[in-house]
């Protein structure tokens, strides 16, 4: 059985899912705004964060909290959830191409013990990647080869190449799995 509380949420969450609601024309418009602001329009859509500041508020009440003006919370947490999806994507994007390079190229010598921490950290993540995703980021990255002439190489040495387009996709999964390998590793030292 729900509690006061809870009833009260959800009465007054209802309101948002009405499209005649002025109170949910406002929340969404304040929700679109917000992505928006954050650049977050084509990775979520206002419904997926209500539906998150929903469940917060339900969770939130199981723990034996209560929440006085379900709206204006609402409207509170759909900001911060806007936030910390901006905050997280962020931290996943700086990561890019050129911080590879400059980490794997080891040209420049890292001054500090932060900067020292993501070198290892990239090398190590480097050094975990298969065979096949090594070479093909030293040839493009490193390198800085054609596709056409990666193409050329790998048949030199014997291996099957369908087409440059697949091995342009070779090398987004490569990063993406560098990505992740990078990313678990910062996960272990935390």
């Amino acid at each position: 059985m729900l509690s006061c509380g809870r009833k009260a949420f959800d009465t007054e969450f209802q309101v948002l899912l009405d499209s005649g609601s002025s109170s949910a024309h406002s929340m969404l418009a304040f929700i679109k705004r917000s992505l928006a602001q954050f650049n977050l329009s084509n990775s979520y859509s206002p419904t997926w964060v209500l539906n998150e500041a929903y469940m917060r508020g339900i969770k939130l009440m199981a723990k034996g909290e209560h929440i006085d003006k379900p709206l204006a919370w609402v409207r509170a947490t759909a900001y911060n959830i806007i936030r910390e999806q901006s905050r997280e994507r962020n931290r996943f994007s700086q990561l890019d191409e050129s911080m590879i390079e400059f980490h794997v190229n080891c040209r420049l010598v890292v001054s500090e013990e932060i900067e020292e921490e993501l070198f290892k950290r990239v090398n190590l993540a480097f050094e975990k990647l298969e065979p096949e995703e090594k070479e093909i980021l030293r040839l493009k990255m490193i390198k800085d080869l054609s596709w056409k002439e990666i193409k050329l190489h790998l048949i030199l040495q014997g291996k099957e190449v369908q087409n440059e387009a697949t091995l342009r996709k070779r090398k987004e999964r490569a990063l993406k799995h560098l990505r992740s390998i990078y990313h678990s590793l910062e996960l272990q030292n935390v």
